[in-house]
């Protein structure tokens, strides 16, 4: 796509399914490099073997080191920040980790691009459905993070800050598919916290979509919500399940939830 010729992307927190996806997708196309930034070492070589591209490079570090993301950033147009805690009862047990990554991350991103004299023309926030009316630690300091993104167009008019908020989305790292499929490959049972529980569900492919439709069209200060279809956590886990014999578990609401 031309909006990507010879560009130079970093995504933060790329290691994970969407950072996975949405490098396979950029290095089809014609941009210049693709770099993932990240904390775990191990993720990057296992990416760097699976890739083997010449145009994809890894970075180690912290998006809650300011330093470290002015070095990193220095020659990069376009960021794409999907560096999160996202586990609902994680962010609940430890609500300051939550606030260091989520919150001040996002804070760290805006100031290496002023006061590194950065070339950022883009920078793109990755946010959820839990951002909107938050009753968690996790959509509270999401919430908070858009808002650090999208007040940073008004004193950095030479690069846009928008933001892409979106639900669940299936089979990635951490999400409920794995876990029912794992839960039902040894005979179960399956776990669900409550029956009448739902989720907005996207696949991986549309969660990337959304991201470049971002890229592609977004103004300042816009947020990006695709339309998802929702979903009875229950009815999924029937149609996994299918004619197997596999009891179905009820444990209660988790923390946050």
């Amino acid at each position: 796509m031309k909006f990507l010729k010879n560009k130079t992307i970093m995504i933060t927190g790329g290691t994970g399914s969407f950072g996975n996806r949405c490098a396979q997708y950029l290095l089809k196309n014609n941009v210049k490099k693709v770099i993932i930034f990240s904390r775990d070492e191990l993720k990057q070589s296992e990416m760097a073997i699976k890739f083997n591209s010449p145009k994809l490079r890894f970075l180690l570090g912290d998006v809650r080191d300011r330093e470290r993301l002015k070095l990193a950033t220095k020659k990069v147009d376009i960021i794409i920040h999907a560096a999160a805690l996202k586990q609902v009862p994680t962010c609940e047990y430890f609500p300051y980790e939550a606030v260091q990554t989520n919150i001040i991350g996002a804070h760290n991103i805006t100031r290496a691009i002023r006061e590194g004299q950065t070339p950022v023309k883009l920078a793109i926030g990755v946010s959820t459905d839990k951002a909107c009316k938050p009753i968690n630690v996790m959509g509270m300091t999401k919430a908070i993070q858009e808002r650090i993104f999208i007040e940073s167009n008004l004193n950095m008019p030479e690069t846009s800050f928008v933001c892409v908020r979106y639900g669940n989305v299936l089979a990635s790292r951490g999400s409920v598919l794995p876990l029912f499929q794992e839960q039902i490959r040894t005979g179960g049972p399956v776990t669900i916290t409550l029956k009448e529980m739902t989720r907005f569900l996207l696949t991986l492919n549309q969660a990337v979509d959304t991201i470049f439709a971002a890229v592609r069209g977004a103004k300042m200060g816009e947020t990006y919500v695709p339309k998802a279809p929702a979903a009875r956590i229950l009815d999924v886990a029937k149609i996994l399940i299918g004619d197997q014999d596999i009891p179905i578990e009820f444990s209660g609401v988790r923390p946050g939830e």
